[in-house]
């Protein structure tokens, strides 16, 4: 018979039916779910977890294995919750659940030092898959810091830590009332700023970009609101062969990121 690999009481505990729901600071902790960021959280931001949820019967995953073996390695409890709890509150658990203290915050002492950046401002992105999977293109190429509005965006729910796998723990979002300070500061330091929108003449392939540069993105169904593109120095189009129909946020943003980090990278060659 396959021997069970089954932690000690110290780190496995399974809590009374009658105190299974748990309140959680959504102001100051952040819901991760999915397994790739969940691992990610546990390599890069161990410290700053304050629960970690597994579901009952988890044993029988080889993922919710790892993740236990993994937690007691870093001295953390797993507490076991029914299934039903986890979905009905994370729909999207595959599992386990982690809590986690704060999100990482702009060094603005070292954006100013570095000789070169890159900079999201994302206006109007209510999807969560579009902001997770922007996310986790930010952190493979390299951003430095993305900034979203308190309103009429999308914040770092549970869904989006999923869908970025990791890149949330690397990529600093910060949530501002409007972008104005934000970027006039950015702009002090030596940044430029580019917004991307269709009704630019300037397409994307023919600019030579500075060593520091913003990138600010619109929904796809409503672009860049015109405050926003009055902040701008450029606005810049991505070529497409129909003027009907419109990129999905994350690829016009993956797009933009990727001919920007393209100039760099292929200078140093």
């Amino acid at each position: 018979m396959k021997k069970t690999n089954i932690p000690s009481k110290k780190n496995h505990r399974s809590e009374p039916a009658s105190n299974q729901k748990r309140t959680i600071d959504y102001k100051n902790s952040r819901v991760v779910v999915g397994h790739h960021a969940i691992m990610e959280t546990l390599k890069t931001n161990a410290a700053k977890i304050q629960s970690v949820w597994v579901q009952k019967g988890h044993e029988s995953s080889e993922d919710l294995r790892e993740l236990e073996d993994k937690s007691r390695k870093l001295k953390l409890t797993l507490e076991v919750k029914p299934k039903e709890f986890l979905t009905k509150e994370f729909p999207a658990h595959q599992g386990a659940v982690l809590v986690v203290e704060g999100r990482p915050r702009v060094d603005w002492e070292k954006l100013a030092e570095k000789p070169e950046s890159i900079v999201l401002f994302l206006d109007g992105i209510e999807d969560p898959h579009n902001l997770g999977a922007i996310l986790r293109t930010a952190w493979l190429l390299g951003v430095d810091a993305l900034f979203i509005p308190q309103d009429r965006s999308v914040h770092l729910t549970a869904t989006v830590h999923k869908v970025a796998c990791g890149g949330v723990e690397h990529v600093p979002v910060e949530i501002v009332p409007n972008f104005t300070a934000s970027l006039e500061k950015l702009k002090e330091m030596g940044f430029w700023a580019y917004g991307l929108s269709h009704k630019s003449t300037k397409v994307l392939y023919n600019f030579k970009f500075p060593e520091k540069v913003i990138w600010l993105v619109g929904a796809e169904d409503k672009g860049l609101r015109t405050t926003t593109e009055r902040l701008c120095d450029e606005i810049v189009r991505l070529p497409q062969t129909s003027a009907d129909a419109s990129y999905n946020a994350s690829v016009a943003t993956a797009l933009a990121l990727g001919e920007t980090s393209r100039q760099r990278w292929g200078s140093r060659n």
